[in-house]
């Protein structure tokens, strides 16, 4: 390790050179506070940033151990110190020091709690990853701006966001930043023993602002629950906690345009994460293995079953192994729905604004109409009762048409001017002598696992990928890369994840662009594992080794965060090159 004096040596080195002689500053540096970590510097000014970490002594940050005594703690802590790091480069950066282009990069995230890897706690340090992006002018090198950066502005934004004796720094603030992670977390783990799929608090704000996914703090609704479905949770921190339960089961949300239906669902999709406080869903929370679905017109399918949704296709297609390149509107939509059920899901969210009519529900006048025509589409109105009553799986949708839904409903709410009202006793009552898809005898408990009762979907199809499907990323250790929000590059691969809603940063999208990589490396896909069980693979290793496990690197990324084992399947779904064994 060399003393600081040593990069600024080095910089006054560099003076009318090219960019790529700011490699020469590769290395460890001790500083009076920290140290500097320098683990590979770019040698094009076009590239992403350099990787750089930060580290402090535990003595100059005084964390009590307490503080990350559980994981769920670490994970709040660590989210917490990344976010001090990013606001503290921010506040820095306005003074217009290090150069137009020039300037520190941190992955922080946005109003979700994940794990992720800005920030490590260790028993005698706290690591910050960053990224720097040095500064140029042309392709060369501008070392007395680089020194500004490096030599005074580090210093000043690890104090503002790590020392024990800045005077901004509130134990206050950090505490609460904790607490409402632990709290959201006890929340989720009483959903299942109370019979509930999700909880939406009282006093929660559930608009966000247009465009954004922050909270929409102009004209405030705040959600307050009917009585009728009113349940109170106990959190460790804030105590009692009423809310709306959505049970188990068949759950109608409905309303007219405008009324807030399609906010309730967001809400109830959003909160398999954990929220930051100031959120306004910091105590709304969901079972973790909630699937959104869309449609997703012109997405690739392999092998994955339509049925029951789909009888038959006017191409003729094998609707029991459905396989095309560019999947229309319902069938990109089934396949979704059949691929989360492959996967495990407990509970399907569907909203009518991402849904093709045909699948939600039947149009009873057409078919008086034309009484001879083949219907090859069942819709959900049909099938999620019994979906259900087979495999446990509890469906939450939004539909503003009741009536195909009335009698196979659990529970219907209406939105009415952003504020529920339990409609289901009434709607019940109307609804009484509409014929009732069947559905196997009531009171019959609902099995815990997938396929394990006879029925519409029988046992839920496992898909065998051929070790094909990724022989390509094998020895290609080149890390993946995320192009927007929603697209990541694998190779030569481009994967699109629009329809993958419950992506929410782009730490996501590199993490599971290298989890892929990954499972190819491993052997994970040999040809016998299915689909099921090699995410599961890869979900534990990120359990065992951290998000760490995926980087190609000897260095440590900082810009990883954690992924639910639903989404690295979507990913896996999409790939062009996917081929299941017959």
């Amino acid at each position: 390790m060399l003393p600081w004096e040593r990069l600024r040596d080095k910089l006054y080195t560099l003076e009318g050179k090219s960019y790529a002689s700011y490699k020469a500053l590769e290395g460890e540096y001790r500083f009076d506070r920290f140290v500097l970590f320098l683990d590979y510097v770019q040698a094009d000014p076009s590239g992403p940033p350099s990787p750089m970490r930060v580290r402090v002594d535990q003595a100059e940050v005084r964390l009590p151990p307490d503080l990350w005594a559980t994981r769920v703690k670490r994970i709040a802590l660590e989210d917490y110190l990344a976010r001090r790091w990013q606001e503290a480069v921010r506040k820095v950066s306005r003074s217009g020091r290090g150069g137009r282009s020039a300037g520190f990069v941190v992955e922080a995230g946005n109003q979700q709690v994940l794990e992720r890897t800005a920030c490590r706690i260790q028993e005698d340090f706290v690591e910050i990853r960053s990224g720097i992006v040095l500064p140029s002018e042309g392709r060369r090198a501008v070392p007395k701006e680089a020194q500004v950066l490096l030599l005074e502005d580090l210093a000043q934004i690890a104090g503002m966001a790590l020392m024990a004796d800045h005077p901004g720094r509130s134990l206050d603030v950090l505490q609460r930043h904790l607490e409402v992670a632990e709290d959201a977390e006890a929340l989720r783990a009483q959903l299942g023993t109370r019979g509930l799929v999700a909880f939406i608090a009282d006093g929660a704000i559930l608009p966000r602002e247009a465009g954004s996914d922050r909270p929409q703090l102009s004209h405030v609704v705040t959600f307050q629950s009917p009585p009728e479905l009113r349940v109170t949770l106990e959190a460790p921190h804030r105590g009692s906690v009423s809310g709306l339960g959505i049970p188990r089961g068949v759950t109608l949300i409905t309303g007219p345009e405008f009324s807030g239906k399609s906010g309730l669902l967001s809400a109830i999709a959003a909160s398999v994460y954990s929220h930051v406080p100031g959120d306004g869903r910091e105590y709304c929370v969901t079972v973790p293995d909630a699937v959104a679905s869309v449609r997703e017109g012109g997405r690739r399918v392999e092998a994955v079953p339509l049925v029951p949704f789909v009888t038959m296709l006017p191409g003729g297609e094998d609707v029991r192994r459905y396989r095309t390149e560019y999947a229309p509107d319902v069938a990109s939509q089934v396949a979704a729905v059949m691929e989360s059920l492959e996967i495990g899901t407990s509970l399907l969210l569907v909203d009518e604004d991402s849904t093709p009519p045909a699948l939600l529900q039947r149009d009873a006048f057409r078919a008086s109409v034309m009484p001879g025509a083949a219907d090859p589409v069942v819709p959900l109105s049909d099938l999620a009762r019994r979906l259900y009553a087979e495999h446990g799986v509890s469906t939450v949708l939004v539909c503003g048409m009741v009536s195909g839904y009335a009698a196979v409903a659990d529970t219907i709410i209406g939105m009415n001017g952003f504020h529920p009202v339990d409609l289901t006793a009434g709607v019940k009552q109307s609804a009484a002598g509409l014929p009732v898809p069947p559905v196997p005898p009531e009171g019959s408990a609902p099995p815990a696992a997938l396929g394990s009762r006879a029925g519409p979907f029988g046992s839920i199809p496992q898909r065998v990928p051929a070790p094909e499907s990724v022989s390509s990323f094998r020895g290609r250790r080149a890390r993946s890369e995320a192009r927007g929000d929603r697209t990541i590059a694998i190779g030569r691969e481009l994967v699109e994840l629009s329809g993958v809603v419950q992506l929410v940063e782009p730490g996501q999208l590199r993490a599971i662009g290298d989890a892929v990589v990954l499972a190819a490396e491993r052997g994970y896909m040999d040809g016998s594992r299915s689909l099921r069980e090699i995410v599961g693979l890869i979900d534990a290793e990120l359990s065992d080794r951290g998000l760490e496990a995926l980087s190609p690197f000897s260095g440590h990324p900082g810009d990883y965060a954690r992924p639910r084992r639903y989404e690295l399947a979507a990913a896996l779904n999409r790939l062009r090159t996917l081929r299941i064994k017959a």
